[in-house]
Order: C-alpha cells, then sequence, then structure tokens
C-alpha cells in the first residue's frame, strides 16, 4: 500500500515506453513487502540536472539510467565506482544520505551471466558492439583478464573503447579470422521487431563456441537459435537483464532480490 512511507525509485531515460524495469522491481517490491513504489520517468539529457534536484528534493531513494543518459548522469553524482567510472557511464543511482553514488550493473549482470557458464580468465572473445553496452561488457571482461576484440561498424568508436579499455579491435568483416572461445552480441540486431536478424553469418557458429546475445527481446533471438542449432552452449540476454536489476535491488533496498520471481515477470510481458 502506498503512503506517506512510501520510499520512491525512478527510472530515467528516452523512450522507456517498452521498459519492463517497473514491472520487474515492483512486484519485487510486493513479494518481500517492501514499502516502495518504481516510477518511470520519458527525460533528454537536457532534463537531467533539473530531474536530479527535484529527486533529492522529494528524497527518492535511487534511480536506475537507460540510454540516452548514462553519461549525461554522471555530471550528477558526488561519488561514483571505480568500474563505472573508468567504463564512463552509470546505470543505477543510489542516494546514501543527500550524496549520490553512482555504479554500474550492467557489467555485473553481464559478468554474471558469462561466468555462470565459464571461467573468462584467457578465454578469447569477439565483442560485437562498440555502444554503451559493448562499453561495460568491455571493461568487464578485461577486469576478468580476458582476450577481448572489439568489431563494430563504426571503427573509430571501437578503436577508442578498445585503447580505453585495454583490448583490441578489428572490421566486422574479418570476424572469421578470429580464433575465438566465446562470441558476444552487444549491437541491437536481432532486437523486436526486426527478430529475423543477426550480427554473424551462420559459417562462424561452431559447437565449441560460447554465444551471449545481451538482446531480450525476443527471449530467443534468431543468434541464440542459430547457435542452439550449431551446438554452441549459449546465454540469453534476459540473464544479463534480470542480473542488472537484482544488483539494483539490493544496492536500493539492502535484500537480495527474489531472481526467479523478477525471470516470472518479465517473461510474462514479453510474451505479451
Amino acid at each position: 500500500m502506498i503512503n506517506v512511507r512510501t520510499k520512491l525509485i525512478a527510472l530515467l531515460g528516452h523512450p522507456i515506453e517498452h521498459s519492463l524495469s517497473p514491472a520487474m522491481h515492483n512486484a519485487s517490491f510486493q513479494k518481500l513487502g517492501l514499502n516502495y513504489v518504481y516510477l518511470a520517468f520519458d527525460l533528454l539529457p537536457m532534463q537531467v540536472p533539473k530531474a536530479v534536484d527535484a529527486m533529492k528534493l522529494f528524497g527518492f531513494v535511487g534511480y536506475s539510467v537507460t540510454m540516452p543518459l548514462k553519461e549525461e548522469i554522471l555530471k550528477h553524482v558526488d561519488n561514483v565506482d571505480s568500474l563505472a567510472e573508468k567504463i564512463g557511464s552509470v546505470n543505477t543511482v543510489v542516494n546514501e544520505s543527500g550524496q549520490l553514488a553512482g555504479y554500474n550493473t550492467d557489467v555485473i549482470g553481464a559478468m554474471n551471466a558469462l561466468k555462470a557458464k565459464t571461467e573468462l580468465k584467457g578465454k578469447r572473445v569477439a565483442l560485437l558492439g562498440a555502444g554503451g553496452a559493448g562499453r561495460a561488457i568491455a571493461f568487464g571482461l578485461k577486469e576478468e583478464k580476458a582476450i577481448v576484440t572489439i568489431l563494430d561498424k563504426n571503427q573509430g568508436r571501437a578503436k577508442e573503447v578498445a585503447t580505453a579499455a585495454g583490448c583490441s579491435s578489428l572490421e566486422p568483416e574479418k570476424l572469421n579470422s578470429l580464433e575465438i572461445d566465446i562470441l558476444v552480441n552487444a549491437t541491437p540486431v536481432g532486437m523486436f521487431p526486426n527478430a529475423n536478424e543477426m550480427p554473424v553469418e551462420k559459417s562462424v557458429l561452431r559447437k565449441d563456441l560460447l554465444v551471449f546475445d545481451v538482446v531480450y527481446n525476443p527471449i530467443e533471438t534468431m543468434l541464440i537459435r542459430e547457435a542452439k542449432r550449431a551446438g554452441c552452449e549459449t546465454i540469453q540476454g534476459i540473464e544479463m537483464f534480470l542480473g542488472q536489476g537484482a544488483a539494483q535491488f539490493q544496492l536500493w533496498t539492502g535484500h537480495n532480490a527474489p531472481v526467479e520471481l523478477m525471470r516470472e515477470i518479465v517473461e510474462k510481458e514479453l510474451q505479451k
């Protein structure tokens, strides 16, 4: 029940109409009997300063930050987690007695999903995409001492991220020339409504490869479907989404997230 003691948490980004976070987090608060509510606000970068001031005034416990605000929000927090600072983006803010602390739980979600399947140290990884998700994953993989090659159509961006993270970059068309253990898709290729697209040729997929697609809508992308047919081990994007959400939940509330309920809610929403 919402009352005068209800604690407020927000999602900030643009667009946010299709976000599954409100359903996932509000169901989790209810499950654990926590007096919190999670609201979504559609914001442009120019509106962030006023929004941050307003949320401080109204005592928001914290907020999620999605595209295109993950870099902009860095200017408005008081403290930044060391890994989030290296990555250069924040997706989670916690109000700690008036001081705003920034974190990046995207990287936590991605690394936990990968480490549930394999040891990352020394593994050769082809990372497709040097955008926000790709950048976070590149830094996370380097922290785990993996050998990372970034491939992106935007060669300038790929080189910039590779230099910052301490890995290498390569033109996407040269993917077949790489010897790799893990393939990670951090591009939006294959995302609904373009669910019949793949970021790589089928010839890249082989049975000793671990394939991780960060796209979670649809739950099973064409890349994951074809990877399974080729005998690859796979990780679906929902694992990263749930992992980052569970880490956020713990940072805001101090409680472990009900991950299986989160999974149930997200899968139900995706099936609509």
